[in-house]
């Protein structure tokens, strides 16, 4: 029984170190530690003062267009502490998820491997009313997506 637990244990470290660099998620917080540190006016939720500022950190400009991305996020979110979320766009290089409720302007940020089908659904927290936005990097040029989710019962304690 001993030599079984070995031998699966070897295989399964083997196909972890197997794993092509390629697959492993870049963590933004060491690498893009200003990205973080955007704040939001949390005073002025409906401002997107800081969500701007955070896509320009982030891919460099701020000027976005219209189109090529796909949002869905509910109108109304009974609970801020879980809000569903969900966006597609074909063709994208990188997609950042932003929102102006809370103190960080910046949810996540995924690089998307070449011939990928990026369709993601998350869940996020939101302590009031307030923006979520997408933006995708496609062809060299960003696109957003942008809607409005009123909370009504704030995710970060009340």
């Amino acid at each position: 029984m001993e030599r079984r637990k070995f031998l699966g244990l070897g295989a399964g470290a083997a196909a972890l170190f197997a794993l092509p660099a390629g697959l492993m998620a870049e963590n933004y917080r060491k690498t893009l530690p200003a990205l973080w540190k955007v704040k939001n006016d949390e005073k002025h939720a409906d401002d997107e003062k800081g969500v701007n500022e955070a896509i320009k950190t982030l891919f460099g400009s701020d000027k976005t267009e219209e189109g090529k991305v796909q949002l869905k996020a509910p109108a109304i979110a009974e609970n801020g502490a879980v809000v569903p979320v969900s966006f597609k766009a074909e063709g994208a290089k990188r997609i950042a998820l932003f929102q102006s409720a809370d103190p960080e302007a910046a949810v996540a940020v995924f690089d998307i491997p070449e011939k990928a089908i990026p369709d993601y659904s998350v869940r996020i927290k939101m302590q009031q009313t307030g923006h979520v936005v997408v933006v995708a990097e496609i062809d060299g040029k960003l696109y957003k997506a942008d809607k409005v989710v009123k909370v009504t019962v704030g995710g970060c304690g009340g």
